[in-house]
């Protein structure tokens, strides 16, 4: 969730939702700006207000794995997305279900890293190893988990194998409503991470593409910023 700055030899990198965002579509995006301004709303307090509440369920989540003091919450969509969060962990985590025995290890949370290959950062959530495998997980809280998440996750799979030196067998999606709706899970197989960094090395190469034709027809700030290949 957390975004920063990504560097290599200092030089800055992008990030992997940064350039997944460059490419993808804008409709719905557009589509909901024009309601927020058809109810009486400024589109940009609501999303302020949504990722400040975003930013807000992820730190209690990752407080609440590590054991952290953390002050309750007093937002109400803050309350009811991190109270899924706990109900969902607490059994997520069990060492034991069903009567299986599940050896289950936190590997770290929230880690910056970047790819020497590719020229790209990013903050994966969670790292966790249950019986065995190397699982990826991520925290959403909006309303719905899009078609970019395989490539992101593809891309999160790909910083770990060349900074952790493992391959990710799968990644579960954990959309943590601020509603009363149900919490939504999705899983990912390997060979799905694979599709999408597949995926995603086409956005990484449109970045490096977009930030010369630019240079066509501007000053090009962007490509002065951070490292093409």
């Amino acid at each position: 969730m957390p975004t920063g700055k990504y560097e290599l030899d200092g030089r800055l990198l992008p990030g992997t939702t940064t350039i997944i965002n460059k490419f993808k579509s804008s409709g719905a995006l557009i589509h909901w700006a024009w309601k927020q301004g058809k109810d009486g709303l400024d589109y940009r307090e609501t999303r302020d207000k949504a990722g400040s509440q975003g930013t807000s369920v992820h730190y209690l989540a990752e407080s609440y794995i590590k054991g952290w003091d953390y002050e309750e919450p007093t937002d109400e969509k803050v309350i009811e997305a991190f109270g899924k969060f706990k109900e969902w962990w607490d059994e997520f985590s069990k060492p034991v279900i069903k009567n299986q025995v599940f050896h289950f290890d936190i590997v770290w949370t929230e880690k910056q890293m970047v790819s020497k290959k590719y020229f790209f950062g990013g903050c994966p959530d969670l790292l966790i190893k249950r019986h065995g495998l190397h699982i990826l997980i991520d925290f959403k809280t909006g309303k719905s988990i899009y078609q970019e998440t395989v490539s992101q996750m593809g891309a999160y799979a790909q910083l770990i194998f060349e900074n952790d030196n493992f391959a990710i067998d799968k990644a579960i999606i954990v959309r943590l409503p601020k509603d009363n709706s149900d919490l939504e899970i999705k899983e990912f197989s390997s060979k799905d991470l694979k599709l999408g960094f597949a995926n995603f090395k086409l956005f990484r190469k449109a970045w490096d593409y977009d930030a010369e034709i630019e240079k066509l027809f501007t000053k090009n700030k962007r490509s002065k910023k951070y490292v093409n290949r």
